[in-house]
């Protein structure tokens, strides 16, 4: 009888140290991954900057061709959808400028004129098509742009204004653009961008004025090309879902 007790207690030390290396050997649970971040969503946002316009404006036998900057500001919405790692979009631009030219002549014998082409506001749409990098997005953009302009000529002699004329008008044409995104925050993100616009001829209206009045006297091409750098920051409503992360 002792026999077969202490026998029976052997086993159960033995299975009982067994189990207990079973479970000090047991691997731990595999880390957590990071969640991984999203563009999908639509977003709103404001963005400022600068730029450079070069404008060439028909008025009579001639052109008016000069080179002037000036500053942007403005806001922006859209939507993205991923895939992958590639993101594909749209976005609106609306956007105040102070962009303009401004140019004097002098023809000898006292006749002079002071020419200005002033770039008020800017909108355009474009689709965007990027490639991320988790909270980095690369991109690029192509659209069409409409851009309000007004012209203005004072003639003068002996520097006394003699006279004036005037046009004002929208110009459009190809949008250009290629920037970077940065999502710092779950829903906010920041984005540094360069735009290429280049607005095809069209004719405007001119009208001048003098001491007998004012009255048309003409139609003249006018066109421009602007190159414009600005800095944003966009909210961002994002469809993407929660966080995709690993369970064990």
């Amino acid at each position: 009888m002792k026999r077969v007790l202490l026998t029976t207690a052997a086993l159960l030390a033995l299975t009982g140290s067994t189990f207990a290396a079973d479970m000090a050997v047991k691997a731990p649970p595999a880390p957590i991954p990071a969640p991984v971040f999203s563009w999908t969503g639509c977003y709103i946002g404001a963005h400022v900057g600068g730029g450079v316009l070069q404008d060439d404006t028909g008025f009579g036998d001639g052109f008016i061709a000069g080179r002037g900057a000036g500053a942007v500001a403005g806001g922006q919405v859209g939507c993205n959808y991923q895939t992958g790692q590639f993101v594909f979009g749209i976005e609106g631009e609306g956007y105040w400028s102070g962009l303009k030219v401004e140019e004097d002549t002098n023809f000898g014998f006292g006749f002079g004129s002071s020419f200005e082409a002033k770039n008020k506001w800017d909108a355009t749409v474009a689709a965007r098509f990027g490639y991320a990098l988790d909270r980095t997005l690369v991109y690029g953009k192509i659209g069409w742009a409409w851009g309000g302009f007004d012209y203005s000529n004072v003639f003068t002699t002996a520097g006394a204004v003699v006279g004036s004329a005037s046009a004002s008008g929208t110009l459009d044409g190809l949008l250009l653009g290629v920037g970077a995104e940065y999502a710092f925050a779950p829903n906010w993100t920041t984005k540094f961008e360069y735009n290429y616009i280049g607005f095809g001829s069209k004719s405007l209206d001119w009208t001048a004025c003098d001491g007998g009045g004012c009255g048309y006297v003409g139609s003249f091409p006018a066109s421009a090309d602007k190159h414009i750098f600005k800095v944003g920051v966009n909210y961002l409503f994002n469809f993407g879902g929660a966080p995709v992360l690993a369970r064990y």
